[in-house]
């Protein structure tokens, strides 16, 4: 009788504490690190950088941003960039958490279109008299709908938008600054986030538990 006892018990308390998780990685889920890879080319350079970065070159990088970032205002996000590094040729910079700029803001359905801009403080090697500043990232579309509306969770697809704009400045001790700039050829989402994943584990967990539970007590009744 007390064998049975514990087997309800423990029956009913396992299937409970993954359900606890469950919740929990489902709450983590809907306020997950989201990751973007892309890559680019470089259209345009300021004169003070054609030495170390060529026209031509290639780019690519990585940005990572906290999907539940509440809005300031209507439609720009303080703070949402957690992470962020750029590659052109063989120079790179990364995201400067204490520079004083970092925001992803978006225009939807707007007279002028629709926007979906990000703009961080870079950190990197100078390249002669100049220090990468900033690094800006501008996703267009001129005429109807590409945004679906104004959260972070649904960034639209490279296909839908009429310009794809990147721009890397760098500035000297003067305030002078120079830039070096392209257009995006490629947008993609990192697949699912850890959240996600730990979500799927919870409620595997969460069922095989209950069944384990539930072949105990048949056995203890048999």
């Amino acid at each position: 009788m007390q064998t049975k006892k514990q087997l309800s018990i423990k029956g009913f308390v396992l299937p409970a504490i993954a359900l606890c998780s469950l919740l929990l990685s489902w709450n983590a889920a809907h306020a997950a690190l989201v990751t973007y890879s892309f890559t680019g080319s470089v259209g345009n350079v300021s004169g003070a950088l054609k030495a170390t970065l060529p026209a031509g070159s290639s780019m690519l990088g990585t940005f990572q941003f906290e999907s539940a970032t509440p809005p300031s205002g209507t439609v720009r996000y303080l703070g949402a960039v957690q992470n962020l590094s750029l590659t052109i040729g063989t120079y790179s910079v990364n995201l400067d958490p204490s520079g004083s700029t970092n925001v992803i803001r978006m225009a939807y359905n707007s007279p002028s279109g629709d926007l979906r801009g990000l703009r961080t403080s870079v950190t990197g090697a100078s390249i002669g008299e100049f220090a990468p500043e900033h690094f800006r990232l501008n996703l267009a579309y001129d005429n109807g709908r590409a945004i679906t509306g104004t959260t972070l969770q649904n960034p639209p697809s490279l296909g839908n938008l009429t310009s794809t704009r990147w721009r890397l400045v760098f500035e000297n001790i003067d305030g002078k600054t120079v830039r070096i700039q392209g257009a995006l050829n490629n947008l993609t989402a990192v697949p699912l986030p850890a959240a996600v994943l730990l979500f799927g584990a919870g409620l595997i967990s969460l069922v095989g538990l209950g069944a384990g539970g539930l072949r105990n007590l048949r056995r203890t009744q048999a």
